[in-house]
């Protein structure tokens, strides 16, 4: 189907929703305009208005806004499915980019929006269903999360059952829904022969993010039972230890739970104190080794304080109080950058094909993310790149190196970008075949 198709398809199900659902009392049914003017169907519902509602008055102008609702959702999804073939032709455009430059959502809003699309793409009954409006774009996330782990075999039995799961999702609200899907799922991976044990290790997963309001580092994940009793076994060994070691968890007063306080010190003393050494100096007295620290900051910050000009960089999101960073460099193995007026890294070394630790940690202090402007990833999932291929003679130099996320890497091996340092800095240029 041709994407104008797909729009009028889509404009046309607002249409139709948009008749079904009641006009509040005194107000003309929302139909007189076409769908491309959808807010013009919602200015009736001005703050003095929507005081003088009664209960049925708020539940009709919701069922109004949620119908405006799933026709954005559908025009979204048709206009990332576009994003999809415009990328697929060109290496250049990246779409989760053009989102987050365009809507200004964040890299995991964008990074969904495109799951949708592949979702969609697999399972066209699903897709039909969104574009006429009778299901939200939350139904689709329910069955993307609940597929991303099958294998070829079980999301084509999968597959099979979509039609009803459609008609189920008509009628149930994402919540009810995700417990119908994720029972449909487990038949299919039943059915297609994966036993329960390869299932749930398949299912295995951990992420972790920075909380943007408490600038606090989260972790949220699944393990398989075995995994899982050998992960709790020692967390609940090193809580013991710690209880005995006279930690008593938060002070009186504060919210904190706990157990929940103390397991999380223990997760942090397994992962970070827990890894045996063959260097006796790095030993803690616990018996695990010292943090491998790499810190950016500036003399004065780190002598006098924080000051207008304070420059504090870990090379990922998390952020530390000068205070921690002070506290770091008693404890850990800091690694002194020595940074010009300009910002740039000065005596770091060169010489391999590979970039060495101390070029990686280099670049670390001159960019805390991807080198590409506006790019937010931070420079910790980032690789380095030679700005001059090393197999066109470039060398392994920092005047020659600019870290770069995979798909701006991508961009530039297989999309053909060419990067440019700006003389005297570390900002780059951005030279795209055809623009």
């Amino acid at each position: 189907m041709r994407y104008e198709e797909e729009y009028m398809v889509a404009s046309a199900a607002f249409v139709l929703a948009s008749r079904d659902s009641a006009s509040p009392v005194g107000e003309p049914h929302p139909t007189s305009q076409p769908a491309p003017h959808l807010t013009g169907q919602l200015t009736h519902l001005t703050p003095g208005h929507v005081a003088s509602l009664g209960l049925d008055g708020v539940r009709r102008a919701l069922e109004q806004v949620a119908a405006a609702q799933r026709h954005i959702d559908a025009v979204r999804i048709i206009l990332n499915g576009r994003l999809r073939e415009l990328s697929t032709a060109s290496p250049a455009v990246m779409p989760e980019q053009v989102i987050v430059k365009a809507t200004s959502v964040s890299r995991p809003d964008a990074r969904r929006d495109m799951q949708r699309v592949d979702t969609l793409d697999a399972f066209p009954q699903l897709r039909d269903a969104v574009l006429a409006g009778d299901i939200s774009a939350h139904h689709v996330d329910v069955v993307t999360r609940a597929v991303r782990h099958l294998d070829n075999n079980s999301r084509e039995i999968f597959a099979t059952d979509v039609t009803r799961l459609v008609g189920i999702a008509r009628r149930t609200s994402p919540d009810n829904f995700s417990r119908v899907v994720a029972q449909t799922a487990l038949h299919a991976e039943h059915a297609s022969g994966v036993d329960t044990t390869e299932r749930q290790r398949r299912r295995t997963w951990l992420r972790h993010w920075v909380d943007t309001d408490s600038g606090m580092v989260r972790l949220h994940g699944e393990f398989d039972p075995e995994s899982g009793l050998r992960l709790v076994g020692r967390l609940q060994h090193a809580v013991q230890s710690l209880f005995a070691s006279g930690e008593q968890g938060p002070s009186s007063g504060e919210a904190s739970d706990k157990p929940a306080h103390l397991s999380a010190l223990a997760l942090v003393a397994l992962v970070c104190d827990g890894q045996p050494s063959t260097d006796a100096s790095n030993i803690t007295p616990l018996g695990g080794v010292r943090a491998d620290v790499s810190v950016v900051v500036d003399l004065e910050t780190l002598r006098r304080g924080v000051h207008p000009h304070t420059v504090t960089s870990t090379g990922t999101d998390i952020d530390l109080p000068v205070d921690t960073i002070r506290r770091l460099a008693c404890s850990a193995r800091i690694i002194p950058v020595v940074m010009s007026s300009a910002g740039v890294v000065l005596d770091m070394g060169r010489a391999t094909r590979i970039a060495t630790a101390q070029q990686r940690r280099a670049l670390e202090a001159m960019h805390p993310t991807c080198a590409v402007p506006q790019c937010s990833v931070p420079v910790s999932r980032c690789e380095p790149h030679h700005i001059d291929y090393w197999v066109n003679g470039g060398p392994t130099d920092l005047a020659n190196l600019v870290p770069l996320c995979a798909e701006h890497h991508r961009c530039v091996h297989e999309g053909g970008w060419r990067l440019h340092l700006v003389d005297g800095s570390r900002r780059v240029r951005v030279t795209v075949p055809g623009h």
